[in-house]
């Protein structure tokens, strides 16, 4: 029985990510993306099928913005919440310190970020202890949405009330960041969704401290 209640659960979460690519929805995201006219001669994979890079950013859009609220139940429910152990072992990899300015892209909800700022308050304990704002970018404002209410709920806030993490709109291939102006970028399963990954590499490298 609990078998049969998963697979439903499974099925109707990620039903989104399984949709197919249909004639008009292809025909739509092409007209948006070339304006109305033409087409790339480049392809990228989108899931298990192959479609235009041109294509691929605003698919991605609209596959995320349709699980946005069930996302974080839907990684549980796929991954039987190894997820969770993932995301622990990658920041404890990382090993962020509380001077660090940290930068997590393609990061949806903020998982990554929640963790960061979990990890410096288990290591550094200390009344005196004052973080930088970590700050997550990702390309789907309904994502973002659900990150910021995790700020809230989670008591996520700064010695002088301020949100401990921030949610940026933007772009990991061209990042709303100066230059230099963080000591740790990180993205984790969000790069599967970029579309030209060397641009996005280049741009982790700009926007990164020398050292980082």
């Amino acid at each position: 029985v609990m078998l049969r209640l998963c697979r439903r659960a499974v099925k109707r979460i990620a039903a989104p990510f399984q949709a197919p690519v249909t004639v008009a929805s292809v025909r739509s995201f092409s007209e948006a993306s070339n304006g109305g006219s033409g087409s790339s001669n480049k392809t990228t994979h989108f899931g298990f099928q192959t479609v235009s890079e041109g294509l691929k950013k605003g698919m991605v859009g609209e596959v995320f913005t349709g699980v946005a609220s069930n996302y974080d139940v839907m990684n549980d429910v796929m991954s039987l919440g190894v997820h969770r152990l993932w995301k622990d072992h990658f920041i404890a990899s990382v090993q962020p310190v509380s001077g660090n300015k940290i930068l997590d892209v393609a990061g949806g909800t903020g998982d990554i970020a929640f963790r960061a700022i979990d990890y410096v308050r288990k290591n550094e304990k200390g009344e005196d202890l004052e973080m930088e704002v970590v700050t997550v970018c990702d390309i789907n404002p309904s994502m973002l949405e659900e990150g910021k209410k995790k700020v809230s709920d989670g008591g996520y806030f700064t010695s002088t009330g301020m949100d401990q993490v921030r949610f940026i709109e933007g772009d990991a291939e061209n990042l709303p960041f100066e230059d230099a102006s963080f000591d740790i970028y990180t993205i984790a399963f969000g790069l599967r969704n970029v579309t030209e990954i060397p641009k996005a590499l280049s741009e982790a490298q700009r926007v990164l401290k020398p050292g980082g």
